[in-house]
């Protein structure tokens, strides 16, 4: 189904028509600002609630291109800014931002591991091949670029293949979200799988789905693979939903995966999401992301846990977790810091959420918050070729991916169909 669907959603993409850039208002540490440009007359400073320095300073799309190029090739980390189509709304974002809640507060939840049984029958089910089958077909396309109409139809792609992965189950569904007033022609995808039991509580696993060459970021006919940044990501969550979801696992709590637009224009797609659920009061009790997961090179370690901007509990909880199916493998894990606005997990912790992100380690770190990072992003060498043509290394994030589901979701006691009465919030 993956590779049949190609070419009608390639005649789809080349008959969308491309949309023009206007000028934004960024949301950046102070200190990347002004190592990325010389003088900004229209910056204004501000601090978030755990006290970072940051800066309100208007872009034009030159100068949000400027921005990315730096955070990429000279601070060597992921995101690292916020977009809004206006200052009000740059400013009512800081105004309500709510990190310090997500990082530091508890949230009257448990995070517990129990659910062996459900996790340890699926970590031998991941199949590489699967992985680098999708992420193939993803850097096939041209760009995914959150302006281009490939962006836009490779959305579309996604959205079926996850819904192909559920087969014809009642508890399954998938949405293109497009409440998102700057993300360009590119919807978000989210693929939601009801909780048995506890509806309510959501759990979330996502990465981006835009891809950008940081040398033609403003042309939609820009040759930007994004074979590890960020294909792994979605193709590691189509693996995840592939195994969870093929012998039946009806989850106590609903799971949304995502596929979020424009995370390399400002975290867009994400910001837009997470801001719904927290204007609707949604319950989330964990976000995952995955952010890069197929390279590692020249280093002891597997994975690294990103330390700052996160849940401290979350951290902690995910930490146990890959010490209690990863580890005995012979897998090893380290942390980093990567500063503000690194991926979209940021954009839920601004939100006041729980989340979490786990990233590839590759070469070794030269300072603080460089993530060492596969070196071909935003390029036209970003490609599974670079990458040994081979998904081997995010099959151990498929396998992280899966006991975060498979803990924090549970697995229902209940048959389906029946209904149950749950009161009060629990973490079991």
């Amino acid at each position: 189904m993956r590779h049949a669907a190609l070419p009608a959603l390639l005649a789809i993409a080349t008959a969308l028509p491309a949309v023009a850039s206007d000028d934004v208002y960024v949301v950046a540490g102070r200190h990347t600002l002004d190592a990325a440009f010389a003088r900004l007359d229209d910056a204004t400073p501000w601090a978030d609630s755990l006290g970072t320095p940051l800066a309100v300073a208007r872009l034009d799309a030159e100068g949000v291109a400027t921005l990315v190029r730096h955070v990429h090739e000279v601070e060597r980390r992921c995101g690292g800014f916020f977009a809004f189509a206006s200052r009000p709304e740059a400013e009512a974002f800081l105004a309500g931002e709510r990190a310090r809640d997500a990082v530091d507060a508890p949230h009257g939840f448990t995070y517990t591991i129990d659910n062996a049984a459900t996790v340890e029958a699926w970590l031998p089910q991941v199949d590489a091949g699967h992985i680098r089958d999708t992420i193939a077909t993803l850097s096939a396309w041209r760009n995914r670029w959150y302006l281009s109409s490939y962006g836009a139809a490779a959305a579309s792609w996604i959205r079926d293949d996850w819904l192909a992965r559920a087969g014809d189950r009642d508890d399954v569904e998938a949405e293109l979200f497009n409440d998102c007033d700057d993300c360009g022609v590119q919807p978000s995808v989210i693929l939601t799988v009801r909780g048995a039991e506890l509806p309510d509580e959501i759990i979330v696993v996502g990465g981006h789905l835009d891809s950008i060459n940081g040398l033609q970021s403003n042309n939609p006919e820009q040759v930007a693979p994004g074979a590890d940044d960020d294909a792994s990501g979605i193709a590691t969550i189509g693996e995840i939903i592939r195994v969870a979801l093929a012998d039946g696992w009806r989850p106590r709590r609903t799971v949304k995966f995502m596929g979020y637009a424009a995370e390399e224009v400002g975290l867009r797609g994400s910001r837009a999401i997470a801001s719904r659920f927290a204007a609707d009061g949604a319950n989330v009790v964990g976000v995952l992301q995955l952010d890069m997961t197929n390279y590692k090179a020249g280093t002891a370690y597997d994975m690294q846990l990103i330390s700052d901007r996160s849940s401290s509990a979350l951290n902690t909880f995910l930490g146990e977790l890959f010490d209690t199916y990863l580890a005995p493998g012979g897998l090893t894990r380290t942390s980093v810091a990567c500063n503000y606005g690194c991926s979209d997990h940021a954009s839920w912790t601004a939100a006041g959420f729980p989340a979490a992100m786990m990233f590839e380690a590759g070469e070794p770190r030269e300072f603080p918050g460089d993530l060492g990072a596969f070196p071909y992003i935003h390029s036209t060498q970003d490609t599974l070729a670079n990458m040994g043509d081979s998904a081997g290394n995010s099959v151990k994030f498929a396998r992280l991916g899966l006991a975060f589901i498979g803990e924090l979701a549970k697995t229902a006691q209940a048959a389906p169909g029946d209904i149950l009465f749950v009161d009060g919030f629990e973490g079991g």
